[in-house]
């Protein structure tokens, strides 16, 4: 497979020569003299490679390296056109003036810091600085519109802390200051005021245009038209009440229109009065009053208009009033950044507009320059916009980008620096495209290009096509349909990835590696199951900067920063005891027992009270430690030291290890930092939320993640921009994962830029974002673009409805949102861009596959692989056992002698479960490999190839397979109420192709109808799959009771559902006295009734049984005893028999012994 290039975009295809000749349309660039020029280039067009080129033609045609200033996002970026400029110009190429945007500022501030009025010992804020800064300055605000949470649970993104570090920003790289938001949010009071101006409006429509009467007359609409014209009246006497500057002015203009919106729709009932008085427009009468706000929700008839005009005003005025407490953080952060002498990055490029604001400077500095080239112009905002057109002179710019991968709106970037802005502001601006594209194969750039024809705000019309024998391609987009459930999805994925790394695949001619495969989400959360499906199958994956944030291993990290900070916080104290010194749960309950502070128990209670007495002194010793050092240790230094006493990064998983370096880095940065902050709860609250506090003011856009070779890369679409991957998973593409938003001070920003306060929908503008993502992701690939998504539901319209044309007529062409709402459709549009023939992978690539032959990655050069590696393995533990187990000098083969060391750590505590102690009653050494060391089963085929079986055909499947399917269909239909046997067999179907447990579908569907023949079918479920945990005389036991159900009688009934051949005995088993006494605590009600539903071949039958509080104490009996065995179970023991047939260990030398017998 071709390797990955991560690398800054070359002109390269495989039959060009070695000097990467340029392309004819990148040559026409590179030898044009016509400036200023702007190149849309598409992705993967060699945009850089262009403007590097031209930059070298400048150089070579006499231009002195020094006066050409290039201007780019990161530092890599910057340094990689140097080192491009110097392997064809030598040593001249260093001479470029290559900088990032605010590299440049930074330089310029330095050198004419009293031109500036700059401390000129002034420090740079670190992105900690920041952070330290944002949290001191939450007591500075006054709180009158917001909550004073650093983080609000019941709330994405509405915690104080994490709205000012968008606000901030967002503010200041529009150019938007303090005192400017100030002057126009005007007064707190008034802007409360503003509310009761909605009330009584919404007052005014209750009392004028909202009518008891359901049926219409011409006399009626009448009357509702002099009921309009009241509410303009209304609407009026609100409007000139109001100031005619700041909010209220726009307040007045939103009025107006409301005014304007009673005349449209008084001549909408007017001009259509027939139809809706005897035709299909009846329930017209009642869209005044809603889109007023006289009706909470959409009255019948009323089509799903997606906002009301009294809604859309409060939207307004509500986000200016919490923009009114923002600004006061605003300014408090500005007064700190002056007392720090500290300058944020957005400051580097304000003030050195300032600067440049002074003629004599701007032509000082400017002389220097002859030529200014920018790269990603796309994803400049509004402040760096206006420091390019400062520093060109003689219109020498030469700027390049795509407006098709313009994505980053979100923070700041303005698509229309590259487009409307750019054009106004030179006249006589060259256009150039760049199409050819040297990445993708034709079909995946085919899909892209369809991805933005609905644009209609497009600045250009350029189309992408590949070059060469990708140009022929007729393959590279695979389409899965998703499962419902987001777990059965990541198994697909998952599926899909196993198939390709093995080569296992028509799509494929040879394996891929790990890492040739990325998959891109479109949100965090989206990533969380297809990781835990990657981890369950052994595929290494890698999650790139963001993803990282879920980490057990780090939150109870912080968890333990949080307990040292505030010892009375008992939440986190008990975190950390479970998590990380693993204390028994009987010692966890004995210290929270008492009404005494749990540090106080820890540090008090005498350690021969505990079970594991060794682990609790561990857990005090620790933590008295690291309490006596809080006081006198920097955070920093503390944080260090944490984590060298207790040892946690040993107790971590290794993808934990990598997350917990990103909070490392973190801690690590304020020792750099001019702030220093205390440790405190709330601030470990604050390190908590980081990840997404800090997305809208992290550093630049173009910031791009380390990449992993030997495993699959995982990240956002906007982290995965500039890279590329032989094959792109995109999970999750349905149309409410991608709907588009509108963001809380889009309004906001945009009328104190100049706009209005009703012309813009900003639910359209990030629907159009919302497909260059799309187009971006598409673009990564350059094989295979695996596509994994669905429609979503969507409620039928009846015919009831009013059409949404009349609902338009109602509204005034200035109303500039879309009745309905906007989606984007994006699995519809994939379709329907499709060719007839297109890969659908859902029965195919997406369906498990024996692994036992994968390789999983190499060691030493050597293929890693599960089949040969269990073999290796049984192989060695065969010769232990033999005693003919060759010795090694450990040293020789790489490992560190004092890894073999034991460690000294209590041993694991074991948890029990009806399955695991029905294991041990059968045999004890396949209870100890089972359920203790949860050891895996033979590799396929080891069975037939290695030894006689006297098992069943390897075809046929298992009555656990039968079990397993059966169950987790009962399950998925309980959570989705299906009650019929249709709907049970068609979730059968969906995960029995998810599974890979088709071959077990017709006996599972045998079961599905069995159960629909027992009464116990017609019972209410009351409880399904209910999982618990109960303690028995000190031993844990966990355990789902398949279903709780009141029958007939009224009485609640547990049922255990049986797919097996034979029968259990009732009086005996000690399964339904388990679940009868775990029902005790999870039911206030008592149920003493319990049974099997056998769906299997022994049924349909259901039988249950009473039992007596003596049965169930007689039972508890019987349960500790084997509960101590199993505690105590060993490799040594074991009992050969029947059951060894189906054992999935024969492996082992214990199994010639039963077929012996």
């Amino acid at each position: 497979m071709s390797d990955r290039d991560v690398s800054v975009e070359a002109a390269t295809s495989d039959e060009e020569s070695e000097e990467n000749t340029p392309r004819p349309d990148q040559q026409r660039i590179i030898d044009s003299d016509d400036y200023p020029m702007r190149v849309l280039a598409g992705a993967g067009t060699g945009k850089t490679f262009t403007m590097v080129r031209k930059i070298e033609r400048l150089v070579e045609d006499g231009t002195p390296p020094d006066r050409i200033l290039a201007l780019t996002f990161t530092n890599n970026a910057a340094d990689s056109m140097r080192e491009k400029l110097v392997e064809k110009l030598g040593s001249r190429g260093h001479d470029i003036e290559a900088y990032t945007y605010h590299a440049i500022c930074h330089e310029l501030l330095q050198e004419f810091a009293y031109h500036a009025d700059l401390d000129p010992r002034y420090d740079i804020a670190t992105e900690a600085d920041q952070f330290a800064i944002v949290y001191d300055v939450l007591d500075e605000m006054p709180y009158r519109f917001t909550k004073p949470e650093v983080f609000d649970p019941d709330g994405y993104g509405k915690g104080a802390a994490k709205r000012l570090l968008r606000f901030i920003p967002a503010m200041k790289r529009s150019g938007i200051f303090p005192e400017e938001l100030e002057a126009y949010l005007g007064e707190p009071a008034d802007l409360l005021a503003l509310d009761e101006l909605i009330e009584r409006i919404e007052a005014a429509a209750e009392e004028h245009v909202k009518v008891s009467w359901r049926r219409p007359t011409h006399d009626r609409l009448d009357e509702m038209c002099d009921g309009l014209d009241a509410l303009k009246q209304a609407i009026a006497t609100e409007r000139e009440s109001l100031e005619t500057d700041g909010v209220a002015a726009d307040v007045r203009s939103f009025c107006s229109e409301l005014e304007a919106t009673c005349d449209r729709l008084a001549t909408l009932l007017t001009d259509r009065a027939d139809e809706i008085v005897d035709g299909d427009l009846e329930p017209a009468f009642k869209l005044p009053a809603y889109l007023f706000g006289a009706y909470s929700s959409p009255p019948k008839g009323i089509p799903k208009v997606g906002f009301t005009l009294t809604g859309k005003l409060q939207s307004f005025i509500g986000n200016c009033q919490v923009a009114s407490d923002l600004t006061a953080g605003y300014a408090a952060y500005e007064r700190r950044l002056s007392e720090e002498t500290l300058l944020d990055f957005d400051d580097l490029v304000v003030r050195a507009n300032a600067l440049l604001e002074d003629e004599a400077v701007r032509e000082w500095i400017t002389s220097q320059w002859d030529y200014v080239f920018c790269d990603e112009y796309q994803d400049t905002d509004t402040v760096q916009f206006e420091l390019v057109q400062q520093f060109v002179t003689e219109d020498r710019l030469f700027v390049v980008g795509d407006d098709d991968q313009a994505i980053y709106e979100w923070r700041g970037a303005n698509i229309e620096n590259i487009g409307s802005r750019l054009s106004a502001a030179f006249d006589d601006l060259t256009d150039e495209t760049l199409e050819e594209n040297f990445r993708s194969r034709q079909p995946i750039l085919d899909l892209a290009n369809e991805a933005l024809e609905h644009l209609d705000s497009r600045g250009s019309t350029k189309e992408l096509e590949a070059i060469g024998e990708k140009r022929e391609a007729t393959t590279g987009v695979v389409t899965i349909d998703r499962a419902e459930e987001p777990a059965d999805e990541a198994q697909q994925i998952t599926n899909a990835i196993t198939r390709l790394l093995a080569g296992e695949s028509e799509l494929a001619d040879e394996e891929y590696s790990a890492g040739d495969v990325a998959i891109l989400v479109r949100k965090n959360t989206h990533a969380q199951p297809i990781v835990r499906s990657l981890e369950r199958a052994g595929i290494p994956y890698e999650l790139a900067g963001d993803l990282a944030d879920e980490s057990i291993g780090v939150r109870t990290v912080l968890a333990y920063l949080k307990a040292l900070a505030d010892p009375t916080d008992e939440i986190s104290l008990n975190r950390v005891l479970t998590m990380r010194y693993r204390l028994h749960e009987t010692d966890v309950a004995r210290l929270n027992a008492t009404d005494e502070p749990l540090l106080e128990e820890l540090q008090s209670t005498p350690p021969e009270r505990f079970r594991e007495p060794e682990r609790v002194e561990a857990a005090r010793d620790d933590f008295t430690q690291l309490l006596d050092l809080r006081d006198t240790y920097s955070l920093t230094r503390l944080y260090r030291e944490l984590k060298d006493v207790t040892s946690v990064e040993w107790f971590l998983s290794e993808q934990e290890r990598r997350d917990l370096a990103q909070l490392d880095e973190l801690i690590a940065s304020f020792d750099d930092g001019a702030i220093e902050p205390e440790l405190s709860r709330e601030f470990v609250d604050f390190l908590r939320l980081h990840g997404e506090i800090t997305e809208s003011a992290a550093a630049s856009s173009e910031d791009q993640p380390d990449t992993e070779d030997s495993a699959v890369d995982v990240m956002t679409i906007h982290k995965s921009k500039g890279l590329d991957f032989p094959v792109v998973v995109l999970p999750q593409l349905t149309a409410d994962e991608w709907s588009p938003n509108e963001r809380p001070y889009d309004t906001l920003e945009h009328v104190l830029s100049g706009g209005s306060v009703l012309d813009t929908d900003f639910a359209r503008r990030d629907e159009h974002e919302t497909r260059r993502v799309f187009h971006v992701a598409l673009t990564r690939a350059e094989e295979l673009s695996i596509l994994v998504g669905g429609s979503d539901e969507r409620t039928e319209d009846d015919g009831e409805n009013l059409p949404d044309s009349v609902v338009e007529a109602g509204l005034p062409e200035s109303i500039p949102w879309e009745v309905g709402g906007v989606e984007f459709p994006i699995w519809e549009l994939i379709q329907s861009c499709l060719p007839a023939d297109f890969d659908d992978g859902t029965e195919t690539l997406a369906t498990p596959m024996d692994t036992t032959g994968v390789v999983t990655g190499t060691h030493d050069g050597d293929a890693l692989a599960r089949g040969p590696a269990r073999k290796r393995v049984l192989s060695l533990a065969r010769s232990l056992l033999d005693g003919d187990l060759d010795a090694v000098d450990p040293t020789t083969v790489g490992i560190p002698v004092e890894a073999l060391d034991p460690l000294d750590t209590p041993r694991l505590r074991r948890r029990h479960s009806y399955t695991s102690l029905d294991t041990l009653s059968r045999c004890e050494r396949k209870h100890y490999l089972d359920h203790v060391l949860w050891a895996f089963d033979d590799p396929a085929g080891v069975d037939a190839g290695e030894r006689t079986t006297g098992g069943t055909s390897s075809d046929a499947p298992s009555v656990r397979e039968i079990g397993v399917l059966f169950h987790e269909t009962a399950e998925r239909a309980a959570i989705r109420g299906a009650a019929s046997p249709t709907e049970w067999i068609e979730i059968a179907s969906q995960l029995a192709a998810t599974r890979g447990l088709n071959h077990a579908l017709d006996d599972a569907v045998d079961c599905i109808e069995r159960y629909f023949e027992c009464e116990a079918s017609e019972w209410e479920v009351v409880a399904a799959e209910r999982a618990f945990a109960l303690e028995l005389d000190g031993f844990a036991v966990t355990g789902v009771i398949d279903a709780v159900c009141r029958s007939p009688t009224g009485e609640l009934v547990i049922l255990d559902y049986k797919a097996t051949t034979k029968k259990r005995s009732l009086a005996e088993d000690l399964q339904l006295p388990l679940y009868v006494l775990a029902c005790e605590e999870l039911f206030d009600e008592p149920i003493r009734q319990a049974g099997y539903a056998y769906v299997g071949e022994v049924g349909p039958a259901v039988e249950t049984r009473s039992f007596t509080a003596e049965d169930v104490e007689t039972s508890e009996t019987r349960l500790v005893e084997q509960l101590r065995a199993a505690d105590t179970s060993s490799f040594e023991e074991y009992t050969p028999g029947e059951h060894c047939r189906w054992c999935p260990h024969r492996s082992l030398p214990c199994a010639e012994e039963a077929e012996s017998n």
